[in-house]
């Protein structure tokens, strides 16, 4: 993705895309993106999750920008209740 072009929405888009493509859940792409098992993904699991998923390499402010996007209770990580609301809002 290129940086001019590059929007966390966009990103976000490109993983929803790339789940109905593949026929993987999010439930799935979670549990593959939270490779600690906290429960949680952080940035640097968001990073490799993103690059294994989409081949897309993202700088650290756009993964800390994709964070603020999905991060409801500012943890500055990502449950899976939140991953689920971007994964299901529209296009």
């Amino acid at each position: 993705m290129s940086d001019e072009a590059w929007t966390a929405e966009k990103a976000m888009n490109k993983l929803r895309n790339a789940l109905k493509e593949k026929g993987t859940s999010v439930a799935e792409v979670f549990s593959q993106f939270d490779t600690d098992g906290d429960g949680t993904i952080n940035g640097p699991e968001l990073h490799h999750g993103l690059r294994d998923v989409l081949g897309d390499i993202l700088s650290p402010g756009q993964i800390s920008d994709i964070i603020v996007a999905l991060d409801a209770d500012v943890d500055n990580r990502i449950n899976l209740q939140e991953l689920q609301a971007a994964m299901s809002e529209e296009e």
